[in-house]
């Protein structure tokens, strides 16, 4: 079994954990900017216990594990609003002011937010991501089309050695060296999506981290220059199981399902330039397929749709 509980506030210390941990296998402990994120590995024996161990807890964070587990379960659906305090106060047997409390933790996480005069929604998907045969844009690009702000924080970049996955992807030899980047990527600051993407080196001589972090748009970037011009010649979609270190950036329970992307782009000549993965938040981001014309972008829309190339 593994559980998951959030750990917020002044419960957030070496302490708060260590008393668990004289209990329990400690499996990891994720720092987040709204606390702590505690994950235990149980055996099956010891789930009754830990139930105890979590009902030592406030109230209003028992209330909030709940009320994710719900989220998480697809109990609400995406956009309708959230049920009001005196409803789920009845609901769990609490004070309004507990479950005031426990909502606002969740509102300040970016799970729920709330609308002035209107009530505490579940946001609608940030990010619908439709597949075209026709054209490519970039995240940052469709995402200010939108009337919303890109966000990409630079997690990961290094200059290695193509392994046989990757080599075959981008049809080069196996040990050909290429650039590896990871970002995390945002919509109005809550994260959507972790991105993974490789290169063949020779393609981007020069290119460096820094040339990543003060680029938005890395396909602008390209473009401009290495005069570099792709379309998409394969896409996939499959579900991927979190791991914890995934989840946390998305701010999942770790083996939550998410939307695995998987896609090849090639130059206008045919030449494999780009071997794009990205884990996308299930809640956040949503896919769909279109075979007609490429479609336009409106300077206003939501949820924002971002038009990617490829054949299914």
């Amino acid at each position: 079994m593994i559980a998951n509980f959030p750990i917020l506030g002044e419960l957030a210390s070496e302490q708060a954990w260590q008393n668990v941990n004289r209990s329990f296998k400690w499996y990891t402990v994720a720092g987040r900017a709204c606390g702590w994120l505690v994950t235990f590995k149980l055996e099956a024996d010891q789930s009754a216990e830990m139930d105890d161990v979590l009902n030592k807890y406030p109230i209003y964070i028992q209330l909030q594990k709940k009320l994710l587990d719900a989220i998480h379960g697809r109990e609400f659906e995406q956009g309708s609003r959230f049920p009001s305090e005196r409803e789920l106060s009845e609901k769990f047997g609490t004070s309004r002011v507990t479950m005031r409390k426990a909502i606002d933790r969740l509102v300040q996480m970016g799970v729920l937010e709330r609308r002035p005069r209107s009530g505490t929604y579940l946001p609608e998907r940030l990010f619908d991501r439709p597949i075209s045969e026709h054209a490519s844009y970039s995240v940052s690009d469709v995402v200010e089309k939108a009337g919303h702000v890109p966000g990409s924080k630079l997690l990961y970049f290094e200059r290695k050695l193509a392994g046989k996955i990757s080599a075959a992807k981008l049809e080069i030899d196996v040990e050909t060296p290429i650039i590896s980047i990871q970002r995390l990527r945002s919509v109005d600051g809550i994260p959507v999506c972790v991105e993974f993407i490789e290169i063949p080196a020779h393609l981007v001589p020069g290119l460096s981290a820094s040339d990543v972090l003060e680029n938005k748009s890395l396909y602008a970037y390209f473009r401009n220059v290495y005069h570099l011009s792709f379309r998409n010649k394969t896409s996939t979609i499959s579900v991927h199981w979190a791991t914890a270190t995934e989840a946390e950036f998305l701010n999942l329970p770790a083996g939550s399902p998410v939307l695995k992307f998987e896609s090849v782009n090639v130059s206008n000549d045919g030449i494999p330039f780009e071997f794009l993965r990205s884990l996308n938040h299930p809640d956040h981001v949503s896919f769909s397929l279109n075979h007609g014309k490429q479609l336009e972008l409106a300077s206003t829309s939501a949820p924002i749709s971002m038009m990617m190339t490829g054949t299914m």
